[in-house]
């Protein structure tokens, strides 16, 4: 097993690709077999395929997924071993009940055996996210394949996994390999930033890092277009990134900076909302009426009377093919709403590497992912300790290349954390 931790940036990824370069060399793929990569996030899933994917003799010879896919091709492939093992029905949205059904499976040597004869090497990417029900998965795959792991606890914002499960595991199980230069930038405000929020110290203004405070919501949108129209002369990306969408802030923030320029001339900016597969979902269904049950005929009508998105013809298809193929007569708004929800995700992951030029999103959302500038706006509704607001802050932070902003929605949260 190879284990990297790291800070954000510091090139875990990188050592990762080297390590299983190494492995490779070590013991080459035979006819058939394939590299395959997990992480919890469909977003780092995407960069991790193209890391791969760029990677000299494993064209078409790599398969990368979320630990949860993963885990529900597991759990359909041997649900009569899990029947036999006692497993009971698995809902397909319980997620957490599939890893575990899933661990169950790979403790079983055979099931192991037949996993590591497809994928002898298994790489997994910003494991501190993975909960106990995944951290078995891993596990019980350590012992069968060629185990490569990334991981940085301090980049974990789900409060329930402190202490962190996986990395406790990690620690125990190998010495991992700590890095401890970070290589996406070298600027020295932002260096300095993150490594005070690591610290539990107050990240301090300097350079190309700046805390401003906003005296009214009003304020915070000039301040928001200035340092855009400040920073970035020369083009790039920027991500406009909150901690919250609680409250009106960061949304009045994001409107106001699009839609009308500054007192000193900059902007407007065309900054839109990255949104979540559930939301581009209701989207898409907000305009679908259909009450009960209804005929084929009925629910064919309703979704005519939509907008006539690829999510909606495909939730067209699907009826006529049940219909056709299953002899189903009747049909529900929730079943159409499911395949809708589940063609959104597969067009997501077939267009992963668009993005906008100049986004906002939340910090959840621009996790593992970096832009040439980042604005972080701070409104009060932040949960959390001391220590979840440092992290949170942090996340959003090390996220910039060139230049950071942070800009809060009062001068009163810089007494607390994760600003004193």
């Amino acid at each position: 097993m190879f284990a990297v931790e790291g800070g954000a940036g510091c090139g875990k990824t990188h050592e990762l690709m080297a390590a299983l370069g190494r492995a490779l060399e070590r013991a080459p793929l035979a006819p058939g077999q394939r590299v395959l990569a997990l992480t919890f996030m469909q977003g780092a899933k995407h960069r991790l395929h193209e890391r791969l994917r760029g990677l000299p003799g494993l064209a078409g010879r790599t398969e990368s997924a979320t630990i949860d896919s993963f885990a529900w091709r597991l759990v359909r492939r041997w649900r009569g071993l899990l029947t036999v093992l006692g497993v009971g029905m698995i809902g397909e949205e319980d997620y957490d009940a599939q890893c575990a059904a899933a661990g169950t499976l790979l403790e079983c040597p055979e099931v192991a055996a037949w996993v590591a004869g497809s994928f002898p090497v298994v790489l997994v990417d910003e494991a501190q996210d993975l909960k106990p029900e995944r951290l078995r998965i891993v596990v019980a795959l350590s012992d069968a394949v060629e185990m490569l792991i990334a991981a940085d606890e301090f980049q974990c914002l789900d409060i329930n996994l402190r202490p962190n499960p996986f990395v406790g595991w990690l620690r125990g199980a190998t010495e991992p390999l700590v890095l401890e230069r970070v290589h996406r930038t070298r600027v020295p405000g932002l260096l300095d930033a993150a490594t005070a929020l690591r610290a539990g110290r107050a990240p301090r203004s300097q350079g190309s890092f700046r805390i401003m405070s906003s005296r009214g919501d009003n304020m915070a949108p000039s301040l928001v277009s200035n340092a855009i129209g400040w920073s970035r002369p020369q083009g790039g990306s920027v991500a406009l990134i909150t901690p919250s969408r609680a409250g009106q802030f960061a949304a009045h923030v994001v409107r106001r900076v699009a839609e009308r320029a500054s007192g000193r001339g900059c902007g407007p900016y065309p900054v839109q909302w990255e949104r979540s597969d559930g939301e581009d979902a209701e989207q898409f269904l907000a305009t679908f009426a259909l009450g009960g049950e209804a005929t084929v005929v009925e629910t064919l009508a309703a979704i005519d009377a939509t907008d006539k998105s690829a999510p909606m013809r495909a939730a067209r298809h699907w009826v006529l093919l049940q219909a056709r193929a299953r002899g189903q007569t009747r049909f529900t708004r929730d079943e159409i709403a499911a395949v809708v929800r589940r063609e959104v995700k597969m067009r997501r992951r077939r267009h992963a590497g668009a993005e906008y030029r100049m986004a906002a999103m939340t910090v959840h959302q621009a996790k593992n992912r970096e832009f040439d500038g980042v604005v972080v706006l701070w409104p009060y509704q932040v949960g959390g300790d001391d220590e979840h607001r440092r992290r949170l802050l942090y996340n959003a932070v090390t996220r910039a290349r060139n230049w950071c902003t942070v800009v809060v929605q009062n001068e009163n949260l810089l007494a607390a954390a994760p600003f004193a």
